[in-house]
């Protein structure tokens, strides 16, 4: 049993150009996904983490927001449980809520400025737990707080009394804090220096270790993803173009994976990076046929014509590309 999975899930925005039209962005384009949690952490300690890599404008955070179900998707459906969640109201969702917490990019604007940290982190022990005592409360903040490298001493301070690194303690704190079976985390290395990256992974692996939290890593970051997952998913123009092991990564088929893999710097000073000509493609009009063969150099004529679906192309490997 799929622990989250979506079925052709599609988000679309409406932008008013004049009075008679309104153009339609399509973020996320018929993704079928499943999250299998059962996995037990093997001695790499990744468990079932799930990587989701692609440029900026690929889709990647509106996935995740749907997902996470801070969004409703336009079409398809999305199953916690196997029960279907996508247009419940938002009443009926707190079993979901306690399994699935989001960290945000944006720590800063995910914290209430006007809280301390006792109540920020009290906040969700009151819904989840509302039969505890506020001694147990400061006992779990307690705990936590430790866990996550900040001292019990902050009971009392507030959001703007601490660095940057931190606030995504805090915040990674207040997801934790009740324990839930699957963090969505947003960007959460990107803007920290290497060291505090490194950390905040070692941070993550911990928690699972601990706690059995799983993790969906949506990052440009190919070093962090490979670091703490075990599976990658690679957006491209609002659609999932591979689905692959981490382990098999040299594997990949994909034109537009292997030219993200051919980015990634190395540090025995041979690196000469690739750089993918032209732009992602317009979301209010993809190009027919596989959104990326305008640039792929390996592109053929069947390519401007048919949209290719993903297709298994070896163990637990699945790519949407007709050169495969």
């Amino acid at each position: 049993m799929s622990f989250l999975s979506g079925r052709s899930l599609a988000k679309s925005y409406f932008i008013t150009k004049s009075l008679w039209y309104k153009e339609e962005i399509r973020a996320v384009h018929e993704v079928s996904i499943d999250l299998d949690l059962e996995n037990e952490p093997g001695p790499d300690r990744k468990g079932g983490n799930v990587g989701l890599v692609g440029e900026s404008g690929s889709g990647k955070s509106t996935l995740a927001r749907l997902l996470s179900r801070l969004e409703r998707p336009s079409e398809g459906s999305l199953y916690f449980q196997e029960k279907e969640i996508g247009y419940l109201p938002e009443s009926l969702l707190l079993p979901f809520r306690r399994e699935v917490q989001v960290i945000f990019q944006d720590a800063a604007a995910s914290l209430n400025p006007r809280h301390s940290v006792e109540k920020i982190l009290s906040e969700p022990l009151r819904n989840f737990f509302p039969g505890l005592k506020r001694k147990e409360r400061l006992e779990r903040i307690a705990e936590i707080l430790h866990q996550v490298g900040l001292s019990p001493d902050h009971y009392s301070r507030f959001p703007h009394e601490f660095s940057g690194g931190q606030k995504r303690r805090l915040a990674i704190a207040r997801a934790v804090i009740i324990h839930p079976s699957l963090l969505v985390c947003d960007e959460v290395t990107s803007g920290l220096d290497v060291s505090l990256q490194g950390q905040l992974l070692n941070l993550f692996l911990e928690l699972g270790d601990k706690f059995g939290v799983h993790y969906l890593l949506v990052s440009h970051d190919l070093p962090a993803v490979r670091y703490l997952c075990r599976r990658i998913l690679v957006m491209y123009a609002g659609r999932i173009v591979e689905d692959f092991p981490v382990a098999d990564t040299g594997s990949s088929v994909h034109p537009y994976t292997r030219a993200l893999l051919e980015s990634e710097p190395v540090l025995d000073g041979s690196f000469s990076p690739r750089f993918l000509p032209g732009e992602p493609p317009d979301p209010s009009a993809y190009p027919p046929g596989c959104p990326f063969h305008p640039r792929c150099r390996e592109r053929k004529a069947l390519c401007s014509e048919v949209q290719p679906g993903l297709k298994k192309v070896g163990e637990n490997h699945r790519a949407a590309c007709h050169l495969v």
